[in-house]
């Protein structure tokens, strides 16, 4: 019989390309994940992964298994869904998953609304970049999350709930700190900090430049927003950074913005939940403190 726990550690190592990865979502360690995966292939007889690349990559037999782990875990946590549903154990409970910019600017005031007004509700809250969070929302792991634009993935739905701009920041010594606005081809010439692949700022930035001409230009790529800011404040750089995410720092004098001319440099957040999903009490509790908009 397949062991589901030893497939979940699969599922998230194919999921991610990465054993180190997984065992950081899994909160396990890397020795321990593989020596799961390594179980699971000595109990099937067959190699999941091809060991002998640089770049892990999945054998054919590891490509099946994903497909059918990633619906097989779906249905196990449908059904584990639907029975505490039954007994009225999960109406109670919101899986919140939440991009890294929106739960620094925006979370903490949405929270407190919820708790406020729903003190009988529960949060378990995840945080991760856009990839992550809809690879969780497609399995089952979280039920709704908030995370930047673009995000697409077959399994999820999404509906614009808050809108931006991206703006150009630099610090107050900068060549630049007087400059009302600048092009694309301008920023080619500076070295550009923005956050990791994955991210949806990432997509974003790559739509702009174009994924080619973007490897072209200096970057430098964070995981952190804050990170971002603190290394453009101390001059190592220019940046496109989400607008509600520098508030503090233009009025603090600490950062400079400067208009990104010639582009469309709109942003938009989303509320993102799995296709044919039901919200329970607790999730459309959340989903009704949004002002969802058109998309």
């Amino acid at each position: 019989m397949l062991d589901v726990h030893r497939l979940r550690i699969y599922v998230f190592v194919a999921r991610l390309g990465s054993f180190t990865r997984a065992a950081a979502m899994l909160h396990m360690t890397q020795p321990t994940v593989s020596q799961q995966v390594a179980a699971l292939e000595s109990e099937l007889g067959i190699h999941l992964i091809d060991r002998n690349t640089r770049k892990m990559r999945l054998t054919a037999s590891g490509e099946v298994l994903f497909a059918y782990g990633e619906r097989l875990l779906k249905l196990a946590d449908e059904a584990l869904i639907a029975v505490r549903n039954e007994a009225g154990l999960t109406k109670q409970l919101l899986k919140l998953g939440v991009g890294h910019t929106l739960a620094t600017y925006i979370l903490p005031g949405l929270l407190s609304r919820y708790r406020t007004e729903h003190a009988d509700y529960r949060v378990r809250l995840v945080v991760g970049n856009t990839g992550e969070l809809l690879s969780q929302l497609s399995a089952g792991e979280i039920d709704i999350a908030l995370v930047g634009s673009p995000a697409e993935h077959p399994d999820v739905e999404t509906k614009a709930f808050m809108h931006d701009q991206l703006v150009v920041i630099v610090s107050p010594q900068d060549e630049w700190a007087s400059y009302e606005s600048v092009r694309i081809e301008q920023i080619s010439t500076r070295v550009l900090l923005t956050r990791e692949p994955g991210s949806a700022l990432y997509k974003t930035v790559s739509r702009l430049f174009g994924e080619d001409r973007l490897m072209s230009v200096e970057t430098i790529l964070l995981g952190e927003t804050e990170a971002i800011k603190r290394s453009v404040e101390l001059g190592l750089g220019v940046a496109l950074i989400q607008k509600i995410a520098i508030e503090r720092e233009v009025q603090q004098g600490t950062l400079r913005t400067i208009a990104l001319k010639g582009v469309d440099n709109a942003r938009t957040y989303l509320i993102a939940v799995r296709k044919r999903y039901s919200p329970n009490d607790a999730a459309t509790a959340f989903i009704d403190l949004l002002p969802l908009q058109g998309t």
